[in-house]
């Protein structure tokens, strides 16, 4: 039997709200991360977040090698320990974690991106300027 356990975290960064989305299954810790706005989001924007636009979310997969083993838990206990999360401060430090490492691969990918169209360029513009100090030479 395969276990899914889902933690959706709602986080206020000092300019906008962000959808922290934490999943562990079998074999794989999962984060995304979605930007809500600067407006405190409604309960029907969460909702249709999650049964809705779940598509959205691009999450950043990590090999995990703990098991998870769940039993029971008695309603109010599980009330009492959501009341507890909802106390405690922000998210978890390994979504963080997997979330920095998730921007740096996009920062090398951009930084890669951005020197290749750098270079094109500026053989784009050698080649220009080859063709015209040729075309300038070329005689009568």
């Amino acid at each position: 039997m395969m276990v899914i356990q889902s933690c959706l975290t709602i986080v206020f960064d000092g300019s906008f709200y962000k959808a922290i989305l934490e999943c562990h299954d079998d074999k794989d810790y999962s984060v995304a991360s979605i930007t809500l706005g600067s407006s405190e989001p409604k309960m029907s924007l969460i909702l249709k977040l999650i049964n809705q636009d779940y598509q959205q979310f691009h999450f950043h997969h990590e090999p995990s090698g703990t098991r998870i083993v769940t039993k029971r838990i008695n309603p109010k206990r599980a009330q009492r320990l959501a009341n507890k999360a909802m106390k405690s401060q922000g998210i978890s430090t390994k979504a963080q974690i997997t979330l920095k490492k998730q921007f740096e691969e996009k920062k090398k990918l951009r930084k890669a991106q951005h020197a290749t169209e750098k270079r094109l360029t500026q053989e784009l513009r050698y080649q220009k300027r080859v063709a015209k100090h040729r075309k300038k030479h070329r005689g009568h």
